[in-house]
């Protein structure tokens, strides 16, 4: 590498430490732009460190670019752990949560930087020449690569508990689509890393089978990597048994390794990958979900029995020290039967006053009683455990009896602006629940089973027993103080599991249509390329494609017009219902005997409609409110909103709906004029309602999760619908293209179509082709025979007339001489016979070639040794070897089997060692080689001269019966050779060089 070149790589990577440190100043300045903007940075920033890693890999070795690549990985993943967020923002809630010992923000980072390792690691990677490698080192390389895999899913799994049970985000997966902002991104970092992980299953999968193991080493392997991960199943917190845990591993690996064998990607393949991948996510997700629930219905139960409440103590104690405003509504109580109840007055004293003890204590006043409890201050009581469920009591007269007791309310509030007070214990949590004490039930809220435990069945003091199914769960907690505590909670059925599971596999199905538009621009992951999950290129595979495709567009244009439709009629709904409540409250406000109505009486009527109340002079002054806490603590202005009362104006004072928000709670509020006589405004009445922002998206929430598992359903079966109609169509396509391919002028089977559709005529126009080539195949193959016939009778004419005229001239001759010279004719007749005698010989020696090649016998194959075969041949040459021959026989050390016919395997030999003795010319010392060795698992015998050669114009027709160099003989040597090489299953060929020589391979296959 050039050294302009490294610091111009090192140029590039110094953007990511600048990245770095601009992500440590902007945490240090609370800058989230500035920390998103060094973010931004940090890409390129990577990029340089990857090129640079590249370079220092090819200029010293591989572990130093590996090196630079994982340290870079670990600053900005030490970075990350370190830093901080104040407030409650987003970038907060990312390094506030806590994740396996790290932070959110930290698996995010993980995710991203592994999926950029594992992209660097195989664009990087050169796998090692590993053919001469032993049987024992590649098994235990496959051990690593299924050990590594099992360590990744674990450490996949060991996240997903982290980040359910320890994080403290919330993860509700019975409403999937109610998850804020941190729960998604951690799922989504989840995701990211079981994508992640399936690259690398892939990768490193495909190693067993590359070094060459047969099945049963790799079921060894295997069954190797599953003892050693059950060893660290139990050591680590996994949450689930060892068992489970490697029959999981066993059914993954063993999938993947009949994937692998296979070799046949297709995107039936990639929705079982993506579907196995998403139920892994959701099923572990789930489980720790319900551990995690478990835990809280405890705790919360633990909680509910000790009824200690710090806010409720300090508004107590406040009251007692400070407050005579509700000692003097007591005392007029006594005095003035006609005027509402204790109770009543002090409901509303507190809920301005005392906001937190207004909204969740119920109270109840007894003139007599005494407390019976624990005293916490003078005149404060603690009352826990008693038969009424009373949590605190005061005495407000201090001298004599006379009781105010607390009672924690239980059911939550309905009445929105009581939103922007905090909950106490009871109203924090969902839960049905139910209090017994001393047999007798004393709270009651929500669907708790009827049939309570009796006393003998309840686990002892201190003690709890859980029982959950798919619908419900339900957890029995003894207190030690004696109430006996029912927490309940519905578990939404089946269905939410396969919601989570929708949801997983819909972000996986993304996150794969992202990595195939990836990876058809930049080669990112050599060693798993798209191909090898959705499968070569092809009709069936585009039409499978496109029907997915279009089945996703589809579902998201259907679901989001169908979701825009249902809410916009839900948000209708809600506000016909919210003019009806308004009605209803102006005419109750209208019947009143002395409007306006004070606090006291806003309050009655606020609770029989459960909605809060705010009367206005027309001028927009406060006159009272249900709300009073809301303008005491400053939280809202005394007047009306100006855009209301703009909006009433412009509106003729006739009703109107707007949205409001007050301490975070946002809600709409309906605003109507109460007229007088002449019809001008006398009051303008402020009713909030909650029902249009809040069940309102809870119930489109509801049906998005519904929608979402009902489009989710229909592109599975889509999918396998599109599967088994593109193999429908492509199947004929491709039974065509194996026909093409085997295609010859031999017999060639039809194709069978019964539809008379496109496909029908191409396989009709296919049959009526095989039936034409057929016809001219025998047609051909007539021509043929008659046109060899003719050669050949020409060829035997010619080797028969060549010996008739020599044997004609001599019995001509001798005649002339019987006739001329009776005894000169006798001296004749031996020489004239043994000249006769010779010509005869080579018309049988015609007639014998002939015969051999018209009834070559049936080959009888056996195994055998190919060196004893060429020593034996070698042997039969040398013992006659004319002194201007050198025959060299060359035999591997080791022995060479063959299956073939011994017989005819030394004749081909005996015709080539002649052709090769008859090649050399004369005046040249010969030499031939006789070679025996294997090549590409192929058993080769090389025969070599160094004659002459072939002429080049003369090459195709070695092995034509009748061709021959020779001045006699029929030319029907090589063809027999080659005939018989192609019976063993084997091929005969040559090469040769003009001047230089000729080898003839005898290429036979191999046996292991």
């Amino acid at each position: 590498m050039k050294r302009g070149q490294l610091n111009l790589r090192a140029a590039r990577a110094g953007l990511f430490l600048i990245g770095v440190g601009l992500q440590w100043w902007s945490a240090q300045s609370s800058s989230a732009i500035a920390f998103v903007g060094a973010f931004l940075l940090l890409l390129p920033g990577l990029k340089g460190i990857e090129h640079l890693a590249r370079q220092l890999s090819r200029a010293y070795h591989p572990a130093a670019g590996w090196g630079l690549a994982v340290l870079a990985a670990l600053l900005l993943n030490g970075l990350y752990g370190n830093l901080s967020f104040p407030g409650n923002s987003f970038l907060a809630g990312l390094f506030r949560s806590p994740v396996l010992g790290g932070n959110l923000a930290q698996l995010l980072a993980n995710s991203l930087l592994v999926f950029w390792l594992l992209s660097f690691a195989q664009r990087t990677f050169h796998p090692p020449a590993y053919t001469n490698w032993a049987d024992s080192r590649k098994s235990a390389l496959s051990f690593l690569a299924y050990l590594t895999i099992s360590l990744g899913l674990m450490w996949v799994v060991l996240l997903i508990r982290s980040l359910i049970l320890d994080s403290g985000l919330q993860f509700d997966f019975r409403n999937i689509f109610n998850l804020r902002p941190l729960s998604l991104t951690g799922l989504a970092s989840i995701v990211l890393l079981l994508f992640s992980l399936l690259l690398l299953s892939l990768w490193l999968g495909r190693a067993p089978m590359q070094l060459g193991l047969n099945r049963q080493q790799r079921l060894s392997a295997i069954a190797a990597a599953l003892l050693a991960s059950s060893l660290l199943m139990a050591i680590l917190p996994v949450g689930i048994s060892p068992l489970t845990g490697v029959l999981g591993l066993l059914l993954y690996l063993l999938l993947l390794d009949l994937f692998i064998e296979l070799d046949a990607g297709s995107p039936a393949w990639l929705i079982v990958w993506l579907g196995l991948m998403a139920t892994v996510g959701a099923a572990f997700s789930f489980k720790f979900k319900l551990d995690k629930d478990s835990q809280e219905r405890l705790s919360f139960a633990q909680k509910l029995a000790s009824s200690r409440d710090s806010l409720a103590e300090a508004s107590l104690m406040a009251l007692i020290n400070s407050d005579t405003q509700l000692l003097r509504l007591v005392e007029q109580d006594g005095r003035t039967a006609e005027r509402p109840s204790v109770e009543e007055k002090a409901e509303v004293y507190l809920l301005e006053t005392y906001p937190y003890l207004g909204k969740n204590y119920r109270l109840q006043w007894d003139s007599t009683a005494f407390p019976a409890g624990q005293q916490l201050a003078s005149g404060l009581y603690h009352l826990s455990p008693n038969s009424g469920y009373f949590a605190y009591a005061i005495n407000l007269r201090r001298k004599g009896n006379g009781l105010l007791s607390f009672r924690p309310a239980i059911r939550p509030t309905e009445r929105v602006l009581q939103e922007t007070i905090p909950n106490n214990l009871a109203r924090q949590a969902a839960y049905d629940l139910a209090v017994t004490f001393e047999d007798s039930l004393i709270v009651r809220r929500g669907a708790t089973p009827e049939g309570r435990l009796l006393p003998a069945q309840w686990p002892p003091a201190g003690a709890w027993e859980e029982q959950v199914d798919s619908r419900y769960a339900v957890l029995h907690y003894h207190a030690p103080n004696g109430y006996l505590i029912t927490v309940g909670e519905g578990q939404g059925g089946y269905l939410k599991p396969l919601s989570l599971f929708s949801y997983l596999f819909a972000m996986l199905l993304v996150a794969a249509l992202l990595f195939f538009g990836i990876s058809r621009y930049l080669l990112s992951f050599p060693a798993t390329p798209p191909e090898m999950l959705i499968g070569e290129p092809s009709l069936r595979h585009r039409i499978q494609l496109a029907v997915i495709v279009l089945g996703m567009g589809a579902f998201i244009f259907i679901g989001l017009a169908t979701i825009a439709y249902f809410r916009s009629t839900a948000l209708q709904y809600h506000q016909e219902r919210l003019l009806e409540t308004v009605n209803v409250l102006v005419r109750s406000i209208n019947l009143m005997e002395e409007p306006p109505p004070d606090a006291l009486a806003l309050n009655q009527l606020a609770n029989t409609h459960k909605v809060d109340i705010s009367l206005y002079r027309p001028d927009g002054q406060l006159l009272a409110s249900s709300a009073p806490f809301l303008f005491r603590n400053r939280w809202k202005e005394s007047r009306i909103s100006p855009a209301a009362l703009r909006a009433l104006q412009e509106r003729g004072f006739r009703p109107v709906v707007l949205d409001e928000t007050v301490n975070d709670v946002a809600y709409k509020a309906a605003y109507v004029a109460l007229p007088n006589k002449d019809g001008s405004p006398a009051y303008l009445v402020q009713i909030p309602y909650t029902a249009t922002n809040q069940a309102m998206q809870e119930n489109v929430v509801e049906f998005m999760g519904a929608l979402f598992n009902f489009y989710v359903f229909l592109l599975l079966m889509g999918g396998a619908l599109a599967i088994a109609l593109a193999n429908s169509i492509t199947r004929p396509l491709a039974a065509l293209g194996d026909k093409l391919r085997s295609f010859s002028l031999g017999p060639n089977e039809p194709l069978e179509w019964e539809s008379p559709d496109e496909i029908g005529r191409l396989v009709q126009a296919y049959n009526q082709m095989v039936a034409k080539l057929e016809e001219s195949a025998e047609k051909l193959r007539q021509s043929e025979r008659e046109g060899a016939w003719r050669e050949m009778a020409k060829q035997v004419a010619h080797e028969i007339k060549n010996p008739l005229t020599p044997m004609k001239l001599s019995i001509q001759y001798l005649q002339h001489a019987r006739r001329s010279d009776p005894e000169r004719a006798a001296a004749l007749i031996d020489r004239v016979s043994k000249t006769l005698i010779e010509q005869i010989d080579g018309l049988a020696q015609i007639a014998t070639e002939f015969s051999n090649f018209a009834k070559m016998p049936k080959p009888q194959n056996e195994h055998l040794v190919l060196n004893e075969v060429a020593t034996s041949v070698y042997n039969l040459f040398t013992e006659h070897q004319e002194p201007a021959e050198d025959i060299q026989l060359i035999l591997p050390e080791y022995p060479v089997p063959a299956f073939a016919d011994k017989g005819q395997l030394i004749r081909v030999l005996n015709n080539l060692l002649k052709n090769a003795q008859q090649a050399i010319p004369e005046g040249r010392h010969g030499q031939i080689i006789i070679q025996l060795y294997q090549h590409d698992g192929n058993s080769i015998i090389k025969v070599s001269d160094n004659g002459s050669g072939i002429p080049e114009e003369v090459q195709p027709k070695v092995f034509e019966p009748n061709f021959t160099t020779k001045s006699s003989g029929m030319g029907l040597g090589l063809a027999m050779c080659k005939g018989m090489v192609e019976a063993a299953g084997g091929r005969l060929y040559f090469k040769t060089s003009k001047d230089e020589g000729t080898d003839f391979f005898v290429e036979l296959p191999g046996l292991s």
